[in-house]
């Protein structure tokens, strides 16, 4: 899946609301590019186990799961079991939205040709994804 395809999925998904357990894996899942087989096969379960982990009132994940799944999405398993606000970083969560605002905020103190600099690494990275 392209990239801005995949950036789009995650906005759609962060106006959902996110209050339950299944809710979030989806969100952490998608907002990390990850299809359920890709996110399967780093867990080492089948996709169907992935789509009963994000479905309402379907399995739930062990806890060796969620903390795997944590580290490969970049989320905390706090966040993912309750929805506390922070990351395992340290960071807010709300995942692509805080990271833009924050890109966003920095650079307002960076010289242009910097900002330049930084644009193009963007657009190369992109072009390889």
């Amino acid at each position: 899946m392209h990239v801005r395809c995949k950036a789009a999925l995650a906005e759609e998904f962060m106006e959902f609301c996110i209050d339950s357990l299944s809710a979030r894996i989806r969100v952490a899942r998608v907002s990390s590019g990850l299809s359920q087989t890709e996110l399967s096969k780093a867990l080492k379960v089948n996709r169907s186990t992935v789509g009963h982990w994000e479905r309402e009132f379907g399995f739930v994940p062990s806890i060796e799961h969620l903390s795997e799944l944590g580290r490969i999405t970049r989320v905390s398993v706090s966040w993912l079991i309750s929805g506390d606000s922070v990351a395992a970083g340290g960071m807010p969560e709300g995942t692509r939205h805080l990271l833009e605002a924050s890109m966003l905020t920095t650079s307002r103190n960076l010289p242009i040709s910097f900002l330049n600099s930084i644009l193009e690494l963007m657009r190369s990275a992109e072009r390889h994804l």
